[in-house]
């Protein structure tokens, strides 16, 4: 990634009570096709996902929306794994707190 505009760094629990630093990234949205114009961001969730695809959209906001969803959407599935998602000082990371339309837990009128 050769920019990335965005990111942060979480502290992940396997099941076993391994822990692990993991940091999330969002590159800059580029121009990946011209017929019709794609755009595509880049997104990293490692060390969970070394190697992820960059995300493709209609536009520079879709794609970076869809990157982020990606991203969400793969730390939702490492804690229905049975991991847990913690800041530095170990209370839970919030995933719902970062969502463009993420589901938040107990919300009305969904």
């Amino acid at each position: 990634m050769t920019e990335v505009i965005a990111s942060t760094q979480i502290v992940g629990v396997r099941p076993s009570g391994e822990k692990l630093s993991i940091t999330v990234r969002i590159g800059r949205p580029y121009i990946s096709g011209t017929e019709p114009e794609t755009w595509s961001c880049p997104v990293s969730v490692e060390p969970l996902y070394p190697k992820l695809a960059d995300i493709a959209g209609l536009d520079s906001l879709q794609s970076f929306v869809l990157a982020c969803r990606l991203a969400l959407s793969l730390l939702e599935g490492f804690k229905e794994s049975g991991g847990q998602l913690l800041h530095d000082d170990g209370t839970d990371f919030p995933l719902e707190a970062y969502g463009f339309g993420y589901p938040a837990s107990g919300s009305a009128g969904a």
